[in-house]
């Protein structure tokens, strides 16, 4: 869902705030973030390996408070289109 809002916001003018990520998108908007998502991806896989539930739910909140942020971005810049 991270990925799809901020493709979606992207599309209407958004731009990444995330400096990390902003400088992995250097190879390319769409090439940064996939990069960037499968990273994440690969700690949540080395997290459930390492049986660290408490680190992965932290984790699922934040990533659910990161999508409804983009959410509200989306709306935003819909409302400037």
């Amino acid at each position: 869902m991270d990925l799809g809002t901020t493709l979606a916001a992207f599309a209407l003018g958004g731009q990444e705030n995330n400096p990390i990520v902003a400088h992995v998108m250097a190879v390319g908007p769409i090439g940064g973030l996939l990069i960037s998502k499968l990273a994440v991806i690969g700690i949540a896989i080395l997290g459930a390996a390492l049986h660290k539930q408490r680190g992965l739910r932290m984790a699922n909140f934040a990533y659910g408070g990161i999508v409804a942020w983009n959410a509200t971005v989306i709306a935003r810049l819909a409302m400037l289109a």
